[in-house]
Parts: structure tokens; C-alpha cells; sequence
């Protein structure tokens, strides 16, 4: 499987069938309020179980059950194509696999053992021959600009439309670069103004300012655990870096990591916390950071978008898809996909023409999508790979629109950095790359 105190109670006698269906309904919700909640993420997590103690009909009835309730994940339809297969039901565990591919994505199928005694049916075979057409170069993007600088676990990008320069932010060495229009890299902010790990960035050209977002990562140099779950808005001025203001979230009511923004024309400010799942606002009239809206549905917020007249705010949830949001009303609405189509795992977004344009780096392969929307922002209505198994990819990010062109961080390398900030040997690291799409 791929992989309070009681206060004012009567003193009063209470009969024996009384007493019982108190201590009944006490137990019984102490029990709803401790058992894991029963999502998608629970029964994977008990159909997990099930298969490692071979227990296969119980591994199939939960991993439905996870399917259903978290329909289009890629990992969830192969686990369930695995499950089918172990229950003896092929072409159930097939039409699964090939919806996969009809997704684009590629699979570990060709070493997994559930299957095979299927090895030598053509529907495998031609199951086989489809993830490895998933696996060519799709589309045409070339190099924009790179850098002298390894080990910056790039990650954000933005660009100054009145001085043709691009900003690209660094986790690991917690600053921001500024490459101007004749190629020239220079450091633009530091960890010396209190920038932690520097996320999604968005220049503010009318205003001339540009605003970060920034998170206490144990990814970055210098990390203090006592300051794990620290996010918040840095402010800086566009001519000369120097910090305008910080708008900052503590770890005192949980932790936090502010990882993307976008703006609206009034110079609002939106962003999302994708660690306590949340979506925050700096208005531009009172100029403090508030908490916007958060929901049930959010798991891990990522990228956001303004539709170009404003009426929705898109946003990319990592593990719950996209959602669009009527930002006077905060009315939520999600955007469904079609059967054949996933957009979990897109963390930028942006709006284009009436698409969005998604870096989809939670799926394998990663890649560039183009998403079409139905007049409702209800549902998909089309769905375009633009760019996918490119060989400078290691891990897209986020990018930035200019003209009819999408640019974006190819190679973040984030798998190279552990978890406690150790990064491998120099001649293991690339400079940064910024490719560029004409859409």
C-alpha cells in the first residue's frame, strides 16, 4: 500500500436508573470528545491497520470509506485500486488505476507486488504504458533568470513592474534577493530586520512596497525553538529594504506558519496560515493583522488569488482542493473537480484571463496546471497541464504573473534540506532557477 467545575447542582436524591444514564451519557461524551474524528484521514489511517494485520475485506470497507470521503486524492484511488485487487475484484482495482493515469500522475505500480498476477494482462499492460507516457517533458518553458547562490531553498517570487526587478525569497537563509533587470543578484532584506524563513512575497507598485510573508521554520539558519510557530507580515520599501513594519502572530494559542499573500487594488492585504488552518487580513484602513475566516474544510491553506473584479478570493487548500470565497459576504464554496481531474497538492495560485494557474507540487508528476472554472466557481471546467517533469524541477513553488508570461521557482529543493536545517554537501545543491511560461 502506497504508503470545568459544577457549580449550583441541587443536592437532591437521583433514582439508580437515573444515576446510570447520567454516568452513560458522561461516557459518552467524554468518548466524542476524544476519539479521533471520523474523516478520511481516520479511516486511512484504520485501513492502514488493517493491511498490515492482512486483514483485507476491513483494509477495503475503510479505505472506501476514505475515498469517499476525500474523493480525487491520488494516494486514496490508488490505495483503494490496491484493495480491490487483494478483495478480488480487478476490474474495480483497474478502473482505478486508470483514472490515475487519465490524471496524469504516475504510480509505483510496476513494483507492487499486490499486483502481480496481473503482470501479463494487456489492461495492465496498457495501464503501465500510460503512467510512463505521464512521465515525458510537457510543454515549452525555458530558463528567465538564475543566480549565484546554492542553499537558499527558494521559495518565493515577485516582481516590480516599474523597475523590472524580481524578488526571491530564501528559507533556509531567511533573507530576500532582489535581481534587477541586467541580471544583478543583491541582497535585498535580511534576518538582521527579524525575518524568519521568507515565504510568498507580493510587490505593491502603486504603493511601492513590498510584503512578505515570513515563518519561525526549523528549515532556517539560526532557528530558536522558543520561537517554533512564530508567523506573521513583514513590510519592506521597495527603493531601499528597509522595514516599514512587522505584523506578527505568536505560538501562544498555537503555532503558525503564514506562507502566502495576495493583495487587492484598495492594497488590502490576504494571507494564509497553513499550519493552524486560517486565512488572515491586513486592512489597508486600520493596518493590523485580523484573522479573516477559517472553516472546517481547511486543512493546509496555501496559495491565493483575486479574480480580476475582485467578487471571489481563490484559494488553494494543500490536502482539500480549491476553494473560491466572496470576500464581502466570506461565503465559502468549494470547486469541484471532474472524475478524471485533482487539484489537491497546488500550493501558488493565480488568476489568469478567467483561469487559474496552479503549481501542483503535491502530486507526482509536479507540474504547472491551468484550471477553468464554471460560471458558478462551483466546479472545474477545464483542465490543462502546462508544464510537467521538466528536468530542472525539484520541487516548483511560486511564481508570479508578468505580462502573458508565468514565471516561478523551478527548483526550490526543499527535499535536500532536513528537517533540522542541515543541508547536504555543496556540489549536491543548484543554483536557483526561475523558468518562465508564455500562457
Amino acid at each position: 500500500m502506497h504508503s470545568s467545575k459544577h457549580q449550583g447542582v441541587p443536592r437532591t436524591r437521583v433514582s439508580a436508573v437515573v444515576l446510570v444514564s447520567i454516568c452513560m451519557l458522561t461516557i459518552q461524551l467524554v468518548r466524542a470528545q476524544t476519539d479521533p474524528p471520523r474523516d478520511g484521514r481516520y479511516y486511512e489511517a484504520q485501513a492502514r491497520q488493517a493491511y498490515a494485520a492482512k486483514d483485507y475485506p476491513s483494509f477495503l470497507l475503510n479505505m472506501t470509506k476514505a475515498a469517499e470521503l476525500r474523493p480525487n486524492h491520488p494516494r486514496l484511488i490508488y490505495n483503494l485500486s490496491v484493495a480491490y485487487v487483494l478483495n478480488g475484484r480487478p476490474d474495480e482495482a483497474f478502473g482505478g488505476l486508470e483514472r490515475l493515469a487519465a490524471m496524469g500522475l504516475v504510480m509505483p505500480l510496476a513494483r507492487d507486488e499486490s499486483f502481480s498476477a496481473f503482470r501479463e494482462s494487456s489492461r495492465f499492460k496498457e495501464i503501465l504504458a500510460a503512467f510512463d507516457r505521464n512521465k515525458a517533458n510537457t510543454g515549452e518553458a525555458t530558463e528567465a533568470l538564475t543566480f549565484k547562490e546554492k542553499g537558499l531553498i527558494s521559495e518565493g517570487l515577485a516582481y516590480d513592474s516599474k523597475t523590472g526587478s524580481y524578488f526571491v525569497s530564501s528559507v533556509h537563509k531567511r533573507k530576500i534577493i532582489r535581481v534587477n533587470k541586467d541580471g544583478k543578484a543583491s541582497d535585498f532584506a535580511t534576518a538582521e530586520q527579524g525575518l524568519w524563513a521568507a515565504n510568498g512575497m507580493k510587490v505593491d507598485a502603486e504603493r511601492r512596497c513590498l510584503w512578505v510573508a515570513s515563518a519561525a521554520m526549523s528549515q532556517m539558519v539560526d532557528f530558536r525553538e522558543a520561537e517554533n510557530g512564530f508567523s506573521g507580515i513583514f513590510k519592506f520599501d521597495l527603493p531601499t529594504g528597509r522595514l516599514l513594519k512587522k505584523y506578527l502572530l505568536d505560538n501562544h494559542d498555537g503555532k503558525h506558519v503564514l506562507g502566502d499573500l495576495t493583495l487587492s487594488t484598495n492594497g488590502d492585504v490576504f494571507a494564509t496560515d497553513s499550519l493552524s488552518p486560517a486565512i488572515y487580513v491586513i486592512r489597508h484602513h486600520t493596518d493590523r493583522l485580523e484573522l479573516f475566516m477559517t472553516a472546517a474544510q481547511f486543512s493546509s491553506p496555501q496559495g491565493l488569488a483575486f479574480s480580476a473584479d475582485e467578487k471571489w478570493l481563490f484559494m488553494a487548500d494543500y490536502g482539500s482542493g480549491l476553494f473560491a470565497i466572496d470576500p464581502q459576504t466570506r461565503e465559502l464554496r468549494s470547486i469541484s473537480p471532474p472524475p478524471r481531474v485533482t487539484v489537491l497538492g497546488i500550493d501558488g495560485l493565480y488568476f489568469y484571463k478567467g483561469d487559474l494557474i496552479g503549481v501542483q507540487n503535491g502530486v507526482n508528476p509536479q507540474r504547472v496546471v491551468r484550471i477553468g472554472l464554471s460560471a458558478d466557481k462551483r466546479s472545474v471546467s477545464d483542465f490543462k497541464i502546462l508544464c510537467a517533469n521538466h528536468p530542472l524541477f525539484d520541487e516548483p513553488t511560486l511564481g508570479v504573473i508578468v505580462d502573458s508570461h508565468f514565471l516561478f521557482v523551478a527548483n526550490s529543493q526543499w527535499g535536500k534540506i532536513s528537517d533540522d536545517g542541515k543541508l547536504p554537501p555543496e556540489e549536491q545543491l543548484r543554483d536557483p532557477v526561475i523558468l518562465k511560461l508564455k500562457l
